[in-house]
């Protein structure tokens, strides 16, 4: 997918996830309101050391 952000052209690599099911949910207006179910992806935490106006500290990603 081709994007651009102020001017600056770049393109962008999405992962495909693929979802487990359907659900439906209610109704909303006349129409079925519906939420898909997506595996969890769990060991990719990992710690990063960040730095906001000078001050360093690390956030789990």
């Amino acid at each position: 997918m081709k994007l651009s952000y102020r001017g600056a052209q770049y393109e962008a690599h999405l992962p495909t996830v693929q979802s487990d099911g359907v659900e439906t949910i209610g109704i909303y207006r006349g129409a079925p309101a519906t939420r898909r179910h997506f595996p969890q992806l769990g060991g990719h935490h990992h710690e990063v050391e960040m730095t906001y106006r000078g001050v360093k500290y690390t956030h789990s990603v």
